[in-house]
């Protein structure tokens, strides 16, 4: 199985061989999953074994998987999911939860779309009380326009409420209703995507940066280790990235 790393609207999920992590703690809420045994993770100094485990937003943790075949899902704490997983995280803390899940380990050649697809059904049980929106407003499809355009500059939430032809306010509530993740965190996902595809077509790190509206390769470096607790190097150099339009929270029900 080799190393994958998929990069979707506020998730990272690396799939492979499993490694030793050492104690880290991250904004992004972790699920931990073996698809052939029990793997140790420690959470808050305290030691589980558990086929499936999930790790809450800023706790500090750490995990052995050697010799496994694993799955991490790192999900972004202010996307609405995020928020979700990290309060069942707290309620569940070391608790094994693969009996919650729809496990069945993907294809070693399944695309990053498909990939992200099989991510939503493994923790579609776990988001079953999400609202499901099926369409997007034409003020935020307006505002997804914008960012796209502005985002090697400075996207607002005011040029995307122009843009959208509705106020900043009203916008701030349909976006974070019909994306599942707020505006500015949103332009946050966009640009890491955007650095990850500048690399990958040859940029240096510091090109990648600023291609992505970020204003220097440490500005770059900061927001993937608080996004996602990884170096980024790691990320940029090893990273697909989905092209599934759909948002995280639309997950099969």
């Amino acid at each position: 199985m080799r190393p994958r790393l998929i990069l979707d609207l506020g998730s990272v999920l690396i799939l492979g061989p499993g490694f030793e992590a050492q104690t880290h703690a991250h904004h992004a809420v972790q699920l931990v999953l073996s698809f052939d045994g029990e793997v140790v993770v420690e959470i808050a100094g305290r030691e589980h074994a558990a086929r499936a485990t999930l790790v809450p937003s800023e706790v500090p943790h750490r995990f052995s998987a050697s010799g496994r075949r694993i799955a991490l899902l790192l999900v972004d704490r202010e996307a609405q999911p995020g928020a979700q997983l990290d309060r069942l995280a707290r309620e569940w803390l070391g608790r094994d939860i693969a009996a919650e899940l729809v496990i069945t380990e993907p294809r070693s050649d399944a695309t990053p779309s498909e990939l992200v697809d099989w991510t939503r059904a493994l923790i579609a049980p776990l988001l079953e009380r999400a609202p499901a929106e099926d369409e997007l407003s034409d003020a935020v499809r307006a505002s997804l326009d914008y960012v796209a355009r502005e985002l090697g500059g400075r996207p607002r939430l005011a040029g995307a409420a122009r843009a959208a032809g509705v106020s900043p306010s009203h916008l701030t509530h349909t976006f974070s209703a019909e994306m599942g993740i707020p505006f500015r965190r949103f332009v946050l996902w966009a640009r890491a995507k955007r650095a990850v595809d500048e690399v990958r077509r040859g940029a240096s790190l510091t090109e990648a940066a600023i291609a992505a509206g970020f204003s220097d390769s440490a500005h770059l470096s900061r927001t993937f280790r608080r996004m996602f607790g990884l170096p980024p190097s790691f990320l940029l150099q090893a990273a697909e990235i989905s092209d599934v339009a759909a948002t995280f929270k639309r997950a099969p029900r």
